[in-house]
């Protein structure tokens, strides 16, 4: 690897742990003060819902930045084996097909917090949040089909924001769909 591509590299792991860093932190405050909570959005419009807003496009880019750090870091895992190829591909295929699944039934702005109508079929049949479950198996296989252990190390600390998650949206859920979704939650699992 170039100097080049191995300074590119680090750059993006330490955007990307900086990124997830401030998620995290965002979400845990979510979690511990939920009548100030960061996500899902605040309502009514606050400083919080702004800095929120103003810092969105840094999930995509995240996204991207991800992709581009496992292939620049592809084969520092050091696992030869074929195996690694099965469980990736196995995590990823059915990990992307579901959270795309679960992204085009909710629609984007239900996606991004916005109080929308409940979702209970499609992907979310199955899964309260087959969006986070679906990332979480994608990106792990992405992973280790590119046999990155920096991209194994962001897919554990991204992770960790979807296992989350839920527990801060439940409650803003409950409030804004009220009784169906309590029905909807004794019917169908959190994860899988």
């Amino acid at each position: 690897m170039t100097a080049e591509v191995t300074a590119v590299t680090e750059l993006l792991f330490y955007f990307l742990c900086a990124y997830l860093a401030f998620s995290n932190a965002t979400l845990a405050m979510s979690l511990v003060f939920p009548r100030r909570r960061f996500w899902p959005l605040a309502d009514p419009p606050s400083w919080r819902r702004t800095l929120m807003a103003k810092t969105s496009w840094l999930g995509p880019m995240s996204v991207v930045g991800f992709l581009l750090l496992g292939f620049l870091d592809r084969g520092s895992l050091a696992w030869e084996s074929d195996l690694r190829l099965v469980a990736g591909a196995a995590l990823f295929v059915p990990g992307a097909a579901a959270a795309v699944w679960g992204a085009v039934g909710l629609g984007f702005e239900a996606s991004t917090g916005v109080a929308g109508e409940l979702m209970a079929n499609g992907a979310y049949r199955f899964s309260r949040n087959p969006q986070y479950v679906g990332s979480i198996g994608a990106m792990g296989g992405y992973a280790l089909l590119c046999n990155s252990w920096l991209a194994l190390a962001v897919w554990a600390f991204w992770s960790l924001w979807f296992v989350l998650a839920p527990f801060a949206e439940e409650p803003w859920l409950r409030e804004k769909l009220g009784p169906a979704y309590d029905a909807y939650a004794q019917q169908v699992r959190r994860y899988l």
